[in-house]
């Protein structure tokens, strides 16, 4: 995965959860067409960075990873 891949997946990931208010896991891991080296990664930057949290394996965004999800979408919506 290269950065590009992993920002945009990243990007993606943080806006639908705030959506969502949460997802499973597994959910994570298809839209990361089911590769767990990628979505492993993924996951550790997210939780590294203190974006989400995970408990009996659904995710939800921390109150930073809300903030981050409101400053990315003001960016897509532009």
């Amino acid at each position: 995965m290269n950065k590009n891949t992993l920002l945009t997946r990243l990007a993606a990931i943080i806006t639908a959860l705030d959506e969502l208010s949460g997802s499973p896991e597994s959910m994570l891991y298809i839209f990361c067409e089911m590769d767990m080296s990628d979505y492993q990664t993924i996951r550790h930057v997210l939780v590294r960075a203190g974006y989400v949290k995970i408990s009996g394996n659904y995710v939800t965004l921390t109150e930073l990873g809300k903030s981050k999800a409101k400053e990315l979408n003001k960016v897509i919506s532009k």
